[in-house]
């Protein structure tokens, strides 16, 4: 074990380089850090626009009307309780619906927020088929305007609620960077080698980083109807307007589908080439990051295949036709799939690549990386509209 350690701590340096990955945290006196699934994705992101930084998408059944399904997009990390951070006008966000099953977006979702101060409006577009689908993105007509921090509807049969919340995500983040030093970008370039220690902490003493922090979020509940009847993937996007593109239309900064995907498994320097493409590139793209990466931990390479084949491309799946699932289910299981918010996205994701969940593959575990031993806290959640829990 020691030697396959020590070999994977090379390999693991030279194929992440100074990856900020999984979930980068500033971890120094009167900073305030940026992480959870997706945050901090690339310095542009972390600094000049912290708006547009997506952390986290959930497809899920809606627990009070079987005929809905709820989609949230949580965006703009680790706000302080009482931290008052405002809304960017200049961010257009999307949801991106493919219910054909060729990985190109078939509906689109549309939010923006209108005006400045305790003026600002949240216009809703959409569902309708994209004017032009890919990383350019032209304005639909509006179905529904309201306000934030408050519930409403749309014209379309659409309920919507755009503001801030209790960040729903868990994970021990601490003893994370622990396990894995380079993942702290304050590290670099010289971050202790990772792997010395090989545990998370047990239960009791796990300590769930985000739990005092709130988010910004974008929850909709609409009939399944509207998005399909059967199998669909989704996926989340934030864009801007850019000089370069003349039309005014709006340019991709950043996509995301599946947790802890390229946080994990890709080099930092990459995401923000990754970030920029659709998802028709992820086979090419990703894939070769994830066979490196279990390569370099010294599993079999049947653990990259049982990664590969559910979490690629980068599309959260749900089969909408079915009454309830469970994380990858739909590819797993047969079920629903998607994400709720309490599921444990961490532990099932470390119990694939650390140990034998799914794959029966025991060679090269490493027990104690299979569970962070931090789960859901009951008060981050409602059993209602908007389901994220009151921010603090």
């Amino acid at each position: 074990m020691g030697n396959r350690l020590q070999a994977f701590a090379k390999s693991f340096l030279r194929i992440i380089g100074c990856s900020t990955a999984v979930l980068s945290l500033v971890l120094t006196p009167n900073v305030l850090p940026v992480s959870a699934s997706d945050h901090q994705d690339t310095t542009f992101l972390a600094i000049k626009s912290t708006a547009a930084d997506l952390t986290d998408l959930y497809v899920f059944e809606s627990p009070n009307d079987p005929k809905n399904v709820v989609l949230a997009m949580d965006f703009d990390p680790i706000i302080a309780a009482g931290e008052v951070r405002p809304f960017d006008p200049a961010i257009l966000y999307q949801f991106k619906i493919d219910n054909n099953g060729d990985n190109v977006e078939d509906l689109v979702m549309q939010f923006q927020v209108r005006g400045r101060g305790n003026q600002q409006t949240v216009q809703v577009r959409g569902p309708e088929p994209p004017a032009k689908p890919g990383t350019e993105t032209k304005l639909l007509k509006v179905t529904g305007t309201g306000s934030l921090n408050q519930e409403f509807s749309t014209r379309n049969g659409m309920k919507v609620f755009m503001g801030e919340r209790k960040d729903p995500f868990f994970l021990d983040l601490e003893q994370f960077f622990k396990i894995i030093p380079d993942r702290n970008y304050l590290l670099q370039p010289n971050p202790a080698p990772p792997f010395t220690v090989l545990a998370f902490r047990p239960p009791g003493a796990a300590k769930d980083f985000f739990d005092p922090f709130n988010i910004h979020t974008i929850v909709v509940e609409l009939p399944k109807t509207m998005l399909g009847r059967g199998r669909i993937g989704a996926w989340i996007t934030t864009s801007i307007q850019t000089p370069r593109l003349r039309n005014g239309n709006f340019a991709q900064i950043e996509r995301f589908g599946v947790p802890a995907l390229n946080e994990l498994f890709m080099d930092f320097k990459d995401h923000s080439t990754s970030n920029l493409q659709t998802p028709l590139n992820d086979r090419d793209n990703q894939a070769k990051f994830i066979r490196a990466f279990v390569q370099a931990i010294g599993r079999p390479q049947g653990i990259a295949d049982a990664v590969i084949s559910v979490a690629i491309p980068d599309i959260m799946v749900a089969d909408l036709s079915k009454p309830n699932g469970s994380y990858f289910g739909t590819q797993l299981a047969g079920n629903f799939g998607g994400r709720r918010l309490k599921d444990d996205v961490i532990d099932i994701t470390a119990s694939v690549v650390f140990g034998n969940a799914v794959t029966g593959i025991s060679q090269g575990q490493i027990p104690g990386l299979v569970t962070d031993n931090v789960g859901p806290k009951a008060a981050n959640f409602l059993s209602t509209f908007p389901y994220l829990g009151n921010p603090l």
